[in-house]
């Protein structure tokens, strides 16, 4: 790759953070990953070769285009194609994250919607939507997100939201910035458990559609608190400098 700009600098070493963070919060594992469209080239976005999470630095970070493809000889993710099938259907997006996140996986195979049941989750809308790949690929799929075509409808059942569920599968979170989408990751690993937790207990009381805009505006307010506070959590455990 050529020379690269201060900003496109600055978005390489926000995405190694942002790897440590999901890490360390539990919401990666070995697998999953987050890209950034280029801020220099909107037709652009970077993703980290194919390596485990605790691997990646800033010179991993490989340039792809909209079509998920990159002239970097370096082995790529085989699911980049969720990352540029998004991009591509929502120019407003700026950052994409797939990962497992374990309190959100038993709403990827229940009939039980995920929804907001704090103000902290407000950001989630009404419900998350769900891909389900058997709608149009059948009962006998790898449930991976490996080739344009699944990952173009995973872009079209995200729609405008923040979130979509893979069936059987992940998570996939969007923001307009690596920030944005650490901390909407983050929640709505937590929203899963508080929801998980409730059912339990006994009948829910979920967030209003107004609560869910008024709430989702002031909280989404807060993500630079959010991205110090996980920073210095890495600085503390001596995980980043």
């Amino acid at each position: 790759m050529t020379a690269t700009t201060p900003a496109q600098q600055t978005v390489f070493e926000e995405l190694v953070t942002a790897t440590k963070i999901l890490l360390h919060e539990g919401i990666l594992d070995t697998f999953g990953h987050i890209s950034a469209r280029d801020p220099e080239d909107p037709q652009s976005f970077f993703l980290a070769q194919k390596l485990a999470p605790s691997h990646i630095t800033t010179g991993d970070i490989q340039r792809l285009n909209l079509e998920g493809e990159t002239d970097d000889n370096r082995p790529s993710y085989l699911e980049r194609y969720i990352h540029s099938e998004i991009y591509k259907a929502r120019p407003d997006v700026q950052c994409v994250l797939h990962s497992h996140s374990p309190a959100v996986l038993p709403y990827c195979f229940t009939d039980q919607p995920l929804r907001p049941v704090t103000h902290m989750g407000a950001f989630l809308g009404e419900a998350v939507p769900v891909y389900e790949i058997r709608d149009k690929h059948g009962d006998a799929t790898d449930l991976f997100g490996g080739g344009q075509d699944v990952c173009a409808d995973i872009a079209e059942a995200l729609g405008d939201s923040p979130v979509v569920l893979m069936a059987r599968h992940g998570v996939v979170n969007v923001g307009r910035s690596v920030r944005e989408v650490v901390f909407r990751a983050f929640y709505t690993e937590q929203e899963a458990k508080a929801q998980t937790a409730g059912l339990q207990i006994g009948n829910i009381e979920y967030l209003s559609p107004g609560e869910v805009k008024t709430a989702g505006n002031l909280v989404g307010a807060q993500i630079d608190r959010g991205w110090d506070h996980w920073t210095m959590t890495l600085r503390q455990a001596g995980l980043l400098n």
